[in-house]
């Protein structure tokens, strides 16, 4: 979860500096685009595992049962 903060961070980095670099902008908003990307994987990286986790201890209780 730090990764994906410190990801949505950088893409707003980028973002600001194309606001104030017009003639970049493209080129840095590709870059807040590709950080943002980053972001969304790692999140639903983290969210799958949770839920793999739960599944896994979920079955071992009924298992148990």
């Amino acid at each position: 979860m730090k990764n994906a903060s410190h990801y949505r961070a950088l893409a707003s980095l980028y973002r600001q500096q194309a606001a104030y670099n017009p003639g970049q902008s493209w080129h840095l908003l590709g870059q807040a685009e590709r950080w943002e990307h980053l972001a969304e994987q790692e999140l639903a990286s983290h969210f799958e595992d949770c839920n793999e986790s739960n599944s896994n201890v979920q079955a071992v209780r009924r298992d148990a049962a």
